[in-house]
């Protein structure tokens, strides 16, 4: 039986490995939105496999995938967060760099279509590279925080099927 668990633990190791920028990579010194380009796959990734099953239309699925993912969702979660789960000072100056991002962006003509605004997509991004950047610097950290996440929505899903 032991024998099995290691065998899965190696398989998580082998998957977090093969996941990851190279060792080299360095979060501090990485631009916020490359680690919101990170971050955003990630959370994309565990809401899907998180709304995959049990089976349903392919439509049914984006649409609930694409209300989570949003800015305005996003905005929600990260107002959760940071009400709930302690950060630290250098994951609160990731946050920051991650909304300063989004002046940048809008500045270049990058807009949001959707009815949140420039605030809820500057916390998108926060949420984003703080995300990025702990799955990097440190996976049990990485690993908490989708924890915690996962905790929230099983709150949010059993209040909307009440």
């Amino acid at each position: 039986e032991s024998f099995q668990h290691n065998d899965e633990m190696n398989e998580v190791t082998n998957f977090f490995a093969l996941m990851s920028p190279v060792p080299s990579a360095k979060p501090d010194q990485m631009s916020a939105s490359s680690l919101a380009y990170l971050g955003d796959v990630l959370f994309e990734l565990f809401i899907r496999s998180r709304y995959v099953w049990p089976s349903r239309r392919m439509s049914d699925l984006q649409n609930t995938v694409v209300s989570i993912v949003r800015a305005e969702a996003q905005s929600e979660l990260l107002k959760r967060l940071l009400d709930s789960y302690p950060l630290t000072s250098q994951e609160q100056g990731v946050l920051a760099r991650g909304r300063n991002a989004n002046l940048t962006a809008r500045k270049k003509g990058k807009t949001t279509n959707s009815g949140g605004g420039a605030s809820a997509y500057q916390d998108s991004t926060a949420l984003e590279a703080l995300l990025g950047y702990m799955y990097i610097r440190d996976k049990d950290r990485f690993n908490s925080m989708m924890q915690w996440m996962k905790d929230e929505f099983d709150e949010i899903d059993s209040q909307s099927m009440s």
